[in-house]
């Protein structure tokens, strides 16, 4: 369209009959319906389960960083509602539109994006709540084998 030359009435209703706006439907993906993985603990000889906590508190510091990360991308994503500068093409009233609807917070970036904050975010409270419940049972544990080895006799 942007080629082509409008010399009268009639040339630009023709065009506008054949470029008029038509509704386009979107899809949003449902981000928390992804599929689970299957996990499993199994142990050999043993009455529990082995916890690596410095590799929990690893993967809690990385997804610190990410969600850092997130929340610089969701101030971006806020001046993407903004509108775009005036241009000269018939294409800029749609685009602004469009860019802006992709961008709101009623299902555009910035929903996707609060909706993985708040999904980091909890994953990053269950390993913080699983650290404080492993390292509370530990100390239970290491304070009960102290009470017990203090009421054994000595041994000369």
């Amino acid at each position: 369209m942007a080629g082509e030359r409008i010399d009268n009435m009639s040339e630009a209703k023709r065009l506008q009959r054949e470029h008029r706006p038509q509704s386009v439907a979107y899809f949003m993906p449902e981000i928390s319906a992804v599929p689970v993985g299957q996990h499993g603990v199994s142990g050999v000889g043993m009455d529990g389960i082995e916890v690596d906590f410095e590799a929990l508190r690893q993967a809690e510091r990385q997804l610190t960083t990410q969600t850092d990360d997130l929340l610089q991308q969701l101030k971006e994503a806020a001046g993407l509602t903004g509108p775009l500068a005036d241009g000269t093409s018939p294409v800029t009233g749609p685009m602004r539109k469009l860019f802006r609807s992709r961008a709101d917070m009623a299902g555009g970036v910035q929903t996707a994006l609060l909706e993985y904050l708040e999904e980091l975010l909890a994953v990053r409270g269950a390993i913080r709540q699983t650290l404080e419940d492993y390292e509370g049972v530990d100390r239970d544990a290491r304070d009960r084998l102290q009470q017990d080895i203090a009421r054994l006799p000595e041994v000369d």
